[in-house]
């Protein structure tokens, strides 16, 4: 008989900031639904005289431009507050807690996206996959 150790990141809260999803009123519908690739800007900061809190946000934003052949410009931003525990080292701590961060934070974002655009005229929009890449803009803070 094996005892789980519990997991040294949890997760506090999850919140949204922006919200934004607008109609592109010029866009005209093809039978394939086309939109911009997102642009996805996660920062994760150390809680400076908290021991092992981390805010975590997360900015995702497709059609800037607003141009018509995408359906909509969208401008979403999600936050959360996570705590690592004393069994991790800084280092590691950051590291977990931009992979746990990147993975809640796009799924809030692409969950709400998919659900506000189901309301709009041209449909609901799906974002797909993102992927953390190790250039990710990670940053901790004293």
């Amino acid at each position: 008989m094996t005892t789980e150790q519990p997991h040294p990141i949890t997760l506090q809260t999850v919140l949204f900031v922006r919200s934004t999803v607008v109609a592109i009123q010029s866009h005209v519908p093809s039978e394939t639904l086309l939109s911009a690739s997102p642009e996805n800007n996660i920062a994760v900061n150390k809680v400076e005289g908290q021991s092992g809190i981390y805010n975590a946000s997360m900015r995702t934003v497709i059609n800037a431009a607003m141009d018509a052949s995408s359906p909509y410009f969208i401008d979403m931003e999600c936050v959360a507050v996570l705590v690592a525990d004393d069994t991790l080292s800084e280092e590691e701590a950051l590291r977990g807690v931009t992979i746990t961060a990147h993975s809640v934070l796009y799924g809030a974002i692409r969950e709400s996206v998919a659900w506000l655009t189901s309301r709009q005229p041209f449909g609901s929009l799906m974002l797909g996959l993102s992927v953390l890449k190790p250039a990710a803009a990670v940053s901790a803070s004293a």
